[in-house]
């Protein structure tokens, strides 16, 4: 009889666990124990707060009513109340300084941290339990949580040089970042185009140097345009800015760019910076942007900066960045080659280790540990108190931990937000194509490359967002950050052990994505899935519950557009984009129409593969198709692909012999004019995987919906022989013209067609493709039916302008009026719609 009723009892119990409420916690927590029951929350509820948490007793209490409705009594004390909520710290507990337990219990609510921060991490927890999607407002279900952090360091980084961020933006970054349990706002206050915070023993770094435009010291830049331009924080608004984190459990770490990335320095005081006799360009195309380290003087002011520095924020760390540095300055300047000579140095990047020295003995001058970004390692060893942010990639953070510093993993391949996050999208390329799930997918700890001592040696994780492209569209860089940041909070919370992706994709779209738009957040949505097959679009929504609206015509959706509820009959799904709206603020990217893959294939064998795939019924018309070979994911990318060839009724249309690596994502062009609905096509293509690693990809062949007419393109630029004037001919999205001068008034790049081409629309697009860089800034595009007499068309907008021709065009002409302030102006194909 007992064992029966124990029995009962144990299913009674698993049961509860079942029938519970979904709390959808992100980031997920060590443990958790949950009951069916609630704690009903009293109209009249009085919270208690430690003394040690005086300072965050306003914003439990506004945060708490935002979240459930119910606005409390708060007051400092230490005892249990019935029907009250405790927040305490206890700092006896067995878990580490940001640990908490969580225990809600019908008659009351306890909250108890190893530390202040430990509590508030607790406190964040209970607020999202309270806005779970199942979870009845007001209500709080029955949980016990014993919860910690895996990695100390839990950070994000935020550019305000390229872009000006006000005070209450960066508050708010900052309340997103807390309620993720992120524990470290990395603040990028000086660049080459900006200096942001005030200093005052040096004035004209925010007179002049936090300014530019026309007249000012510093050129426009990143679509500030012909305008002044910038801003910057007075020592009271750090002050202020400082509070506002540490009342949310969050420190703010100030970065200072030094020696290189300084125009706005070198721009506002000269005499800072090298003198030399010819001009070199840093990475970003840059002039006299470095720290003249042959120059005393220069060590005082750096003793001045950080002293001010400090007396604004009393973090630990001081970061004093140390990357890019065009060292090729040094080489030519007269004070830096003879402090070379007289040290003995033969490598520049002896001279920058002598100068991070010197500046760690600074920064450890008034109390602070100093950190930099990985370069700094080279020339020399460093204070092993000066901890690495490894940024250029894993293998940084490796080398870090194996020379004895701690280190924070920041590789951009993974956890640099101003990637773009689909192929489509704004946004830098050069590290990956990141979006959440990639973001996701990331491990701090390389174990098998670290000794388990080694492997302690990570300290944590961090995110950047660098600016350059978030100038818009409007609150580019909330879409840039969220859910990213989501993803990023639990690489550095969880453990290893619960990381899964599913799970948190559905924790995320459940309820977090809806917490997201309670905090007011302008996050990017996850894109629908549309498929053409047998004349149907069909349209799979991210997730259960998603709004799809789409535009048949080619134009990006929007919430008036028609809402997708059933498949589509069409034979244009070339035309259709569909776009996911969670609300007024939130929406996905908008996706074209996929054709199912033609083709596909998954070895990690060492062998020959051939293929022949009939793919008749995926080619539907006359035009020009492009065969595209994409790897399954980023390490199944081995092997190499050749003898291409597609055929239409057994004859041979064209062939492609030579050998394209897997990696290069190899694309082919190929002609139909023949089409009818008669004819077969087939696709035969041989790989071989040379190695025993994996080469898996899928193949697409779609239809372009432009047209290609036979060109050419002159100017009256130089080129730059590296993206020279015939990229501009082949018709190839992805490569470009760059000129070998700036721009001016009066330059043009003339495209002339060999025929004259029926067109409805050409569009004409400049600067690097999906880069907002080198653009026009001032201009117009005019066109010619008879390659003689022109007629203006649109002024460039952006960069960007289009002409509408009424009749058969025989050529284009970009025509410049203005400078852009920028070392070259480049170009791209033309669209030529049908």
């Amino acid at each position: 009889m007992k064992k029966s009723i124990l029995l009962i009892a144990v299913l009674f119990s698993t049961l509860n666990v079942l029938n519970a409420q979904k709390l959808d916690i992100i980031p997920t927590p060590v443990k958790i124990k949950q009951k069916e029951k609630v704690f009903v929350i009293p109209a009249s509820v009085q919270i208690v707060v430690d003394k040690k948490l005086e300072k965050s007793m306003e914003f439990i209490g506004s945060n708490f009513y935002k979240n459930t409705g119910i606005a409390p009594t708060i007051a400092i004390g230490n005892k249990q109340k019935k029907n009250g909520i405790q927040f305490l710290v206890d700092e006896k507990m067995s878990l580490p300084n940001d640990g908490y337990k969580l225990s809600v219990t019908k008659k009351c609510v306890v909250v108890k941290g190893k530390s202040s921060k430990g509590v508030l991490n607790g406190f964040q927890t209970l607020l999202q339990i309270s806005s779970a999607k199942e979870v009845k407002k007001g209500t709080i279900p029955l949980v016990k949580i014993e919860d910690y952090p895996r990695f100390e360091w839990r950070g994000m980084m935020l550019d305000v040089s390229r872009q000006f961020f006000d005070k209450e933006t960066v508050k708010n970054y900052i309340d997103w970042l807390a309620a993720h349990k992120m524990n470290v706002f990395h603040w990028h206050l000086t660049d080459d185009n900006g200096w942001r915070v005030e200093i005052k023993s040096m004035p004209d770094l925010t007179l002049k140097g936090a300014w530019r435009g026309p007249g000012e010291v510093l050129l426009p830049s990143y679509g500030s345009g012909n305008k002044r331009y910038g801003g910057y924080y007075t020592q009271n608004d750090i002050k202020e800015v400082v509070a506002y984190a540490a009342a949310r459990g969050v420190d703010i770490m100030p970065e200072i760019e030094i020696p290189g990335h300084s125009r706005a320095v070198t721009a506002s005081y000269p005499e800072i910076g090298c003198v030399t006799t010819e001009e070199t360009k840093s990475v970003q195309g840059e002039v006299k942007n470095v720290w003249c380290v042959g120059r005393e003087e220069n060590y005082e002011i750096l003793d001045s900066i950080i002293k001010e520095l400090t007396g604004m924020f009393p973090f630990d760390y001081i970061h004093v960045a140390g990357d890019e540095v065009n060292t090729s300055t040094w080489k030519q300047c007269p004070k830096c080659t003879a402090l070379m000579e007289k040290q003995g140095f033969t490598d520049p990047f002896q001279l920058q280790n002598y100068f991070f020295k010197r500046v760690e003995k600074i920064v450890e001058k008034y109390n602070r540990k100093t950190t930099g970004w990985n370069e700094i390692m080279e020339g020399g060893e460093l204070s092993p108190n000066t901890e690495i942010f490894a940024w250029q990639g894993i293998s940084y953070g490796i080398k870090s931990a194996q020379k004895g510093h701690k280190t924070i993993m920041m590789p951009g391949q993974y956890l640099y937000f101003d990637m773009a996050q689909s192929e489509n999208e704004r946004g830098h390329r050069w590290a990956a194509i990141t979006d959440t799930k990639r973001a996701y997918s990331f491990e701090p700890i390389p174990e098998n490359d670290l000794t388990p001592e080694q492997q302690k040696l990570i300290k944590g994780v961090q995110g950047g967002l660098w600016s350059e492209y978030l100038d818009r569209p409007t609150r580019f860089v909330e879409y840039q950050s969220y859910p990213r940041i989501s993803a990023l909070s639990e690489i550095g919370w969880s453990q290893k052990k619960d990381k899964n992706w599913d799970n948190f994709y559905s924790r995320l779209t459940n309820s977090h994505l809806q917490r997201l738009a309670n905090m007011g957040i302008a996050f990017r949505d996850f894109p629908p899935t549309a498929t053409y097959k047998n004349g149907i679009i069909t349209v799979t929504p991210p997730y259960e519950g998603a709004i799809v609206r789409y535009d048949a015509q080619g134009n990006e959706p929007t919430r008036q557009s028609p809402l997708y509820t059933n498949p589509i009959p069409t034979k244009e799904y070339e035309r259709y984009l569909f776009r996911t709206f969670f609300n007024e603020n939130s929406a996905s990217p908008a996706v074209k129409v996929e054709k199912p893959a033609v083709a596909n294939w998954n070895t990690s064998k060492v062998e020959i593969i051939k293929i022949s795939e009939n793919i008749s019924e995926n080619v539907d018309k006359n035009g020009i198709w492009y065969l595209d070979f994409v790897p399954t994911t980023d390490n199944s990318n081995a092997g190499v692909i050749r003898e291409v060839s597609l055929f239409e009724n057994d004859k041979l249309i064209q062939t492609y012999s030579e050998e394209k690596t897997l990696r290069s994502k190899p694309r082919m062009r190929f002609v139909i004019d023949n089409y009818n609905e008669q004819n077969t096509y087939r696709l035969d293509f041989t790989i071989e995987n040379k190695e025993a690693k994996e080469s898996s990809a899928k193949v697409n062949f779609n239809c372009s919906p432009y047209l290609e007419p036979e060109v050419k393109v002159t100017s009256s630029m130089m080129e730059n022989p590296k993206f020279p004037i015939a990229k501009l001919e082949d018709y190839n999205i992805e490569t470009y013209l760059r000129t070998g001068v700036p721009c001016a008034n009066g330059d043009w790049i003339l495209y002339t067609f060999t025929n004259p081409v029926t067109s409805s629309k050409i569009d004409v697009l400049t600067g690097i493709p999906h880069h907002p860089r080198f653009i026009v800034n001032d201009g117009y595009v005019e066109y010619s039916y008879n390659g003689i007499d022109f007629e203006k068309g649109d002024n460039f907008d952006y960069g960007n302008a289009s002409i509408y021709p009424k009749q058969p065009v025989k050529a284009v002409r970009i025509m410049i009026t203005g400078t852009n302030n920028e070392p070259t102006v480049a170009a791209q194909d033309l669209r030529i719609n049908p």
